[in-house]
């Protein structure tokens, strides 16, 4: 079975090319997890993607930009043509998707689509439909308990509801979405097969101690309590480095102008903070988990976090499956004090021990969850489905 997988993404050489010197990134998470998956796809079948550049006007300085089609993690990468103007990108993107997808689709196909990416999807998945091929909904996210117009989580629920297979994060959004029963797959996320290749190392962590963390830096997220937990243990020779953006940014950085141990570095391309979580002690995630959202979500960060093989503190997020935790240092308390006694007590053992804890974590994500394992398990649904 060959994949049409349309989605805004774009190769990794070509986003560390457009992004690299820009101050004003998109986001990397999405970017890291469909190339990911589409990567995991390609080591089973032939995948071509049809790809809307993710540009933003930081980069795009010109009307129209044209990448050339390329090959990378055996994918095969054709490009819409990428347009400032914000209306003319839309019907670029509609039609430009729509067209393509209709060309690639044959009797052997499946179509693969972001379900919250709304233009790109409903273009793509009118396409499977007209071919009369299925279409792979992919969500990340509920569109009901997401920020936006109305009109736009209308339209994302349109698509939702026309696909005819699905990829959900937990089983909580089988029960929310996949009211008649259609064939899904629950993939938590993916690790990346390449991290295991790096080699983790005592001698390659930060002096003093890190406590780390990457991603939105927003008060929702659990950022006020970390930072306030941390800086109340005020545990000797370590400090928290925080990376992203967020509405908590401003007040991070008054914070750390005046207190030493706390550090914002602003944001990154992800190959960079790789390394930076590779040097870290600890990888905390500070997620709150009693709103509604979180029980149909699973942080990607999780996955990329334990695969570094440096260790993680983690709140007990309730989409994450239970066999995590043998693997994971569990914050139940997630309070300012929580994190300063948990915070306190991890941090009390040696060097050595949070470092086996930490490859213990690595050995299991990704000999059990990487991209070609998750990969597979999205041909065999389509397989099993006939």
């Amino acid at each position: 079975m060959n994949i049409i997988y349309a989605v805004t993404t774009c190769s990794d050489r070509t986003y560390k090319a457009l992004f690299d010197r820009v101050k004003v990134k998109p986001a990397f998470q999405s970017q890291k997890y469909h190339r990911l998956l589409i990567e995991g796809l390609a080591a089973h079948t032939k995948v071509t993607v049809v790809a809307n550049p993710p540009v933003n006007r930081q980069v795009l300085d010109r009307q129209l930009l044209r990448l050339p089609r390329e090959t990378e993690g055996g994918a095969e990468y054709r490009y819409l043509p990428a347009v400032r103007n914000p209306a003319l990108k839309a019907l670029v993107v509609g039609f430009g998707t729509f067209w393509k997808t209709l060309a690639l689709a044959d009797r052997e196909s499946a179509v693969v689509v972001d379900c919250l990416n709304r233009v790109t999807a409903l273009a793509a998945m009118g396409a499977a439909r007209l071919r009369r091929r299925p279409c792979v909904g992919i969500v990340t996210d509920l569109p009901d308990l997401l920020g936006g117009s109305g009109f736009s989580k209308k339209l994302a629920n349109f698509v939702i509801r026309h696909c005819t297979h699905y990829v959900l994060l937990t089983e909580a959004m089988n029960g929310y979405l996949n009211k008649t029963g259609k064939p899904y797959a629950i993939l938590e996320g993916h690790s990346d097969i390449a991290m295991a290749r790096r080699t983790p190392s005592l001698e390659k962590k930060a002096t003093p101690r890190v406590c780390f963390y990457a991603g939105g830096v927003s008060r929702q997220y659990g950022l006020q309590n970390l930072v306030e937990g941390f800086r109340a243990a005020d545990i000797p020779n370590t400090a928290l480095h925080i990376y992203g953006p967020g509405d908590y940014v401003k007040e991070l950085e008054a914070i750390a102008a005046a207190d030493p141990r706390v550090f914002y570095g602003g944001m990154l391309l992800n190959s960079q903070i790789i390394v930076k979580e590779m040097e870290a002690t600890l990888l905390v995630n500070p997620r709150p988990t009693g709103e509604e959202y979180v029980k149909y979500s699973f942080p990607s960060k999780t996955m990329e976090y334990m695969s570094t093989g440096t260790p993680v503190l983690t709140t007990v997020l309730p989409g994450m499956p239970r066999e995590y935790h043998p693997y994971v240092y569990l914050l139940e308390d997630e309070s300012a004090a929580g994190i300063e006694k948990m915070l306190k007590e991890v941090l009390s053992q040696s060097d050595e021990a949070l470092f086996q804890q930490g490859q213990r974590a690595r050995t299991f994500i990704l000999e059990q969850k990487n991209n070609v394992i998750q990969g597979k398990k999205i041909l065999k649904m389509l397989e099993v489905s006939k």
